[in-house]
């Protein structure tokens, strides 16, 4: 029994590489499908946008009755006793 030839090494290897690249494939196939599984089920993970509106709604209600402002979301609550007054300009999140 001899050492196997130059050519029956590179088949193996290449028998190898390509079994890797399957798994690699099939593991990716399986992790995308699993997640978007995942987003289905139970929906986006971003904000509730019916939370939002409720509490909008909520805070539009109490600033037409009452002389506060109060703002709220899901985890916290701030109320403002002081008086504000709207100069029109807007804040914006984005920069030019």
């Amino acid at each position: 029994m001899g050492m196997p030839s130059a050519q029956a090494l590179l088949a193996a290897r290449a028998r190898r590489v390509t079994a890797i690249r399957q798994r690699v494939i099939a593991a990716t196939l399986a992790s995308f499908v699993l997640f978007w599984g995942a987003v289905a089920w139970d929906g986006s993970m971003g904000p509730d946008t019916s939370t939002a509106a409720q509490a909008s709604e909520t805070t539009t209600e109490q600033s037409t009755t009452e002389s506060t402002d109060t703002y709220s979301d899901d985890t916290t609550s701030y109320q403002d006793d002081s008086t504000s007054s709207d100069d029109g300009s807007s804040l914006s999140t984005s920069q030019s």
